[in-house]
């Protein structure tokens, strides 16, 4: 439509067309984000998978009208309507939701809305009646877990922290694991309930400032949490002596830089702290040595909503929801292959077959059924077709060979190539790695490569074991959870679809020989452009170097 390509200006220099990192728009892709030059204003534009819905876009940019339209805009939707054509999110789940009973509501972001709600009046009746100690073992009954990943009991978590003072309460909104955007709506269209939830956990943990770690990519985002903080600071809800107290609370409202490592606990600390996002040994956890080495607790955005729902109905309600181990609900993120990707707020405990089936309406075509699923973001490994039974909590996911992680559930139908699979996910990896260890700096460089010549059509039979042995050095090996993290997904591709892999290499190098193909022909958002093609016959075709015992010799073909 616009006659140019990445990283070229139109002759009248009136638009640019540049790449953009993720956007948190699993369930609504296409996406483009638009800024105003003038003013810096920013527009989001989903679901823009035809022409005819890029033209629209175009019209209303030439025209003038496009920074007076809603903050998200897709062909059809309305972002305030909820169902099928709920706009940028798809919400649905049980009647009895509460993260997200708010979300598709008029004004839902505004302070006035959460207040109409019951806002706020618990958190003034806890700070005016209760005492710390006794918020932090309501939170422990209430059997909270981690919603970020790692599925740590929150009240746990709050127990471990040092005696030393200040103390700090980081919110991890850095939500970058592929697949999961769930958080993204919380601030969103009801950033209140998390500023509640701020205030509530602060109390608890005796934190007199709590940072709010953003990925930068979400500037919507950002925008609602930073109106939403003065919002709750203008009526005295943030501040000095908030609610008639003691208790003073400052929340800052911090953009990182775009890097998935950030995700990481350590990592995000860094980068607050102004160095390179790169983790840090553990011990000390941050409980103890955190942010300028005081006591720190990370949290997940919605763990921390979770406490605003546990501290107003009460721990035996809370618990009314999934299992002993698994208690409460979860916003489940579907993406892939499904007729209806969306946000669903279930309990845990519900059958993964439900929540693909009948809350996402089936596979997206009916002539290709589900062959894979991811349960809980791109990194966790993959269940398999039979495994639809499974019910989506901790324990029961683990015991299925994967984790529920950050609860983004990718659909797989059977008209996806396992290897291409493979190779984008790799794609993700080798360029997210932040490059501290060895291990995954270089292991998903070399995955990606040979994944890259096999799609390509030089693969080998032998690669599939080559493959399979680099991922080897790098699970265990690496110095965060997210390098070992990234070969997960392919050691359970290769052990459940080897077959496909293998039939993949007899279609397309039947010879089973080492041609000379293009290494790395995939678009760098640097450059515009592929990258510089290297020889495919250097020593990668063989034996990891991580073998030192492997002679060098042996190592080209």
């Amino acid at each position: 439509k616009l006659g140019i390509h990445h990283g070229e200006t139109t002759a009248d220099e009136k638009y640019s067309l540049d790449h953009m990192e993720c956007l948190g728009s699993c369930g609504t892709a296409p996406m483009v984000s638009v800024t105003e030059r003038s003013s810096g204003q920013i527009r989001y534009f989903e679901e823009l998978d035809s022409a005819e819905a890029v033209a629209k876009v175009l019209d209303l940019v030439n025209s003038g009208k496009a920074f007076h339209t809603l903050e998200r805009w897709t062909p059809e939707g309305d972002p305030k309507l909820s169902g099928k054509a709920a706009g940028p999110y798809r919400i649905g789940g049980m009647e009895e939701r509460f993260l997200t009973a708010r979300v598709d509501k008029p004004d839902s972001h505004k302070i006035d809305t959460y207040i109409a709600d019951g806002g706020y009046e618990d958190a003034k009746r806890v700070l005016t009646t209760m005492k710390p100690e006794e918020v932090v073992e309501q939170v422990k009954a209430s059997g909270i877990r981690g919603r970020g990943g790692a599925g740590f009991p929150t009240g746990m978590k709050w127990g471990f922290l040092a005696p030393a003072m200040p103390r700090y309460l980081v919110v991890n909104a850095d939500e970058s694991e592929p697949g999961t955007f769930k958080d993204r709506i919380i601030m969103e269209y009801d950033p209140h309930q998390l500023i509640e939830g701020i205030i509530l956990s602060a109390f608890a943990i005796k934190a007199e400032i709590a940072f709010i770690y953003i990925r930068g990519e979400y500037y919507f985002g950002y925008t609602r949490l930073v109106e939403a903080v003065k919002e709750a600071t203008k009526k005295g809800f943030l501040g000095e002596k908030i609610f008639g107290t003691d208790t003073n609370l400052r929340i800052v409202v911090h953009r990182g830089a775009g890097a998935y490592e950030c995700g990481e606990e350590t990592a995000l600390l860094s980068s607050l702290e102004g160095y390179r996002g790169h983790p840090r040994m553990k011990p000390p956890f941050p409980a103890v040595e955190g942010l300028y080495a005081k006591p720190t607790i990370v949290n997940n955005v919605e763990s921390i909503a979770n406490v605003t729902h546990v501290m107003r109905h009460g721990v035996e309600w809370y618990r009314t929801f999934g299992t002993e181990k698994s208690p409460g609900m979860r916003i489940f993120c579907l993406s892939g292959n499904v007729k209806y990707p969306g946000l669903y707020e279930l309990p845990h405990a519900t059958p993964l077959s439900d929540l693909l089936n009948k809350y996402g309406g089936g596979p997206q075509s009916d002539e290709h059924p589900f062959k894979a699923i991811v349960p809980g973001g791109l990194s966790m490994k993959m269940l398999t077709a039979d495994q639809l039974d499974t019910p989506l909590d901790y324990e029961a996911v683990q015991a299925a060979g994967s984790l529920l992680g950050s609860a983004g559930v990718i659909a797989i139908d059977a008209s996806q190539s396992m290897v291409k699979v493979a190779r984008r996910t790799l794609s993700f990896y080798r360029e997210e790695s932040c490059g501290k260890c060895t291990p995954c700096r270089e292991g998903t460089g070399w995955l990606e490569d040979i994944l890259i010549r096999m799609e390509e059509g030089g693969g080998r039979v032998k690669d599939i074991d080559l493959l399979a042995r680099i991922t080897t050095f790098i699970a265990g090996k690496s110095f965060c959870p997210f390098g070992e993290a990234s070969v997960w997904g392919l050691q359970s591709n290769l052990a459940k679809y080897r077959a496909e892999f293998e039939q993949y290499i007899a279609l397309t190098n039947p010879e089973n020989d080492l041609p000379v193909i293009p290494i790395r022909p995939i678009y760098r958002p640097d450059s515009g452009k592929p990258s510089v093609a290297t020889d495919s016959s250097f020593d990668i075709a063989g034996e990891s170097p991580l073998n030192r015992d492997t002679p060098v010799q042996a190592l080209g073909d």
